[in-house]
């Protein structure tokens, strides 16, 4: 025998086969994903595509809410209906800022936001104002049941009790905590309304207690004797999973251009053996976790730029050779969770993809291309089968399977 050959006995023995990764499961977004085809114009002001204002929502009734400049409309996507106008702001209340439709307590309730802290809140069924009242500032909102929690440019964080009639008393009686330095930039109740998590400006994480309003909860990593949850660039993505009630997705959108998406636990204990972030090279828009199965979507702005570019809105013709562009810029992307395995990549724009919102039942979501005025409506994930329930009781989610 050669010594060449010898050589190849040898590697052909030390070759070691690698587990095949399983076939996606028919919910996947790996054999769903896909444009609906349905295109619905809105507009948001200039001055706001920078920040990434969407002003949008889908309401558990199947309407989308959106804006276009003063103006709140909406479009009922379970019949074939021409879009109809909600309400308008007065000019000199501001632009449509911030759309939040309530949750399954109040399937037809619409909370609409102005530019200049005119908060209205209307019914979608009956087409009428119910509700009114002006706030400093607002720069986000969430409902949690009946509350309305609002978000400042100051760094405030208001629970409003929409069930008092009396506004005035409303706002007297609400909940105002301050904690954060800066601007928020997000906000996220968990799917049983226990924990809420805020973001602002300066990358800084907060998950609040409702029941432990004074400080809150320390989760994250020790900074400056205490833990928290501190990104790079400003927070514009929060998701919890809808079947591990105390886990956080966190996403920012860094100065370079570039993102990151943290994974995080109230209890504070995260899997050692799976990763717990992954940078990526263009900012995160938002995210969502798949109610179906266990995947996570996120989407993206136009990425890293070469010092010599501002910006991506150059003709690629004229970038110098070195200059190389982000292969997820203005994309949809899909993880599987925990491992983070990219799943499935998808541009869906041209130009920056400000964020998105996940319908009621999961399977869709709608992306907010500002700059085209265009909201676009996709497929994501199948729905999954109903599994028969046991008779355990032991955890909120123990007969809630996901693959």
């Amino acid at each position: 025998m050669t010594m060449e050959s010898a050589i190849g006995l040898t590697r052909s023995h030390s070759v070691v086969e690698r587990p095949s990764t399983p076939p996606p499961v028919p919910e996947s977004a790996v054999t769903n994903l896909r444009s609906d085809k349905i295109v619905v114009d809105f507009s948001v002001a200039e001055e706001d595509w920078n920040a990434r204002v969407c002003p949008v929502s889908w309401s558990e009734t199947n309407y989308l809410v959106f804006g276009r400049g003063h103006r709140v409309h909406y479009k009922n996507l379970s019949a074939n209906e021409a879009i109809g106008q909600l309400c308008k702001f007065r000019e000199d209340q501001g632009n449509l800022r911030l759309v939040e439709c309530a949750g399954k307590d109040s399937p037809n309730l619409v909370a609409v936001c102005s530019a200049q802290g005119y908060i209205q809140l209307w019914d979608l069924a009956a087409k009428k104002m119910v509700s009114k009242w002006t706030t400093k500032s607002a720069a986000a909102i969430q409902w949690n049941g009946s509350i309305l929690t609002v978000g400042g440019e100051r760094g405030s964080i208001r629970q409003f009790d929409t069930r008092v009639g009396d506004t005035v008393k409303m706002k007297e009686q609400a909940k105002k905590t301050m904690r954060h330095q800066s601007k928020i930039s997000s906000l996220a109740w968990n799917i049983d309304g226990k924990f809420l998590a805020s973001g602002d400006e300066s990358g800084a994480v907060h998950i609040w207690d409702p029941r432990q309003q004074i400080a809150p909860l320390e989760v994250g990593e020790m900074i400056q004797r205490r833990k928290k949850i501190q990104h790079v660039g400003v927070i514009t993505a929060l998701a919890w999973c809808p079947w591990q009630p105390k886990t956080l997705a966190t996403g920012d959108s860094a100065p370079d251009g570039s993102g990151m998406i943290r994974i995080w636990n109230v209890n504070g204990t995260v899997s050692s053996t799976h990763p717990d972030r992954l940078e990526l090279d263009a900012q995160i828009t938002s995210l969502h976790f798949s109610p179906h199965c266990k995947e996570l979507l996120s989407t993206h702005g136009p990425g890293k730029t070469s010092p010599g570019h501002p910006s991506n809105h150059v003709d690629p013709n004229t970038l110098p050779e070195t200059f190389v562009s982000s292969r997820i810029a203005n994309s949809v992307l899909v993880h599987a969770f925990p491992s983070f395995r990219r799943l499935t990549t998808m541009t869906s724009a041209k130009t920056n993809v400000a964020g998105s919102i996940l319908s009621p039942n999961g399977q869709r979501v709608v992306l907010a291309v500002p700059e085209e005025s265009k909201l676009k409506i996709w497929d994501i994930w199948g729905k999954r089968k109903e599994l028969k329930r046991t008779s355990s009781t032991s955890s909120l989610m123990s007969s809630y399977s996901i693959r």
